[in-house]
């Protein structure tokens, strides 16, 4: 189930901290994409993705990864 875009949930987020997030990510104020969407700046799929990492991802049961690149339903 995607999560909740809540404040509480985005102080929680670890995607300021992974490899994929950029300046653009940092500029456009993204993050939080497992409860938001897809990221609209172009993104690097070779790095490591830590969505697994993310306490959000554990609380919500989610799986896959790699949430600013492919959105969750």
């Amino acid at each position: 189930m995607k999560p909740e875009n809540t404040k509480d949930n985005l102080m929680k987020c670890t995607c300021g901290s992974c490899p994929l997030y950029s300046e653009c990510n940092k500029s456009k104020m993204e993050g939080l994409f497992c409860a938001r969407t897809i990221s609209t700046c172009d993104m690097d799929n070779t790095k490591m993705c830590i969505c697994g990492n993310c306490p959000i991802y554990s609380e919500n049961d989610l799986s896959g990864g790699y949430f600013c690149i492919n959105e969750i339903k």
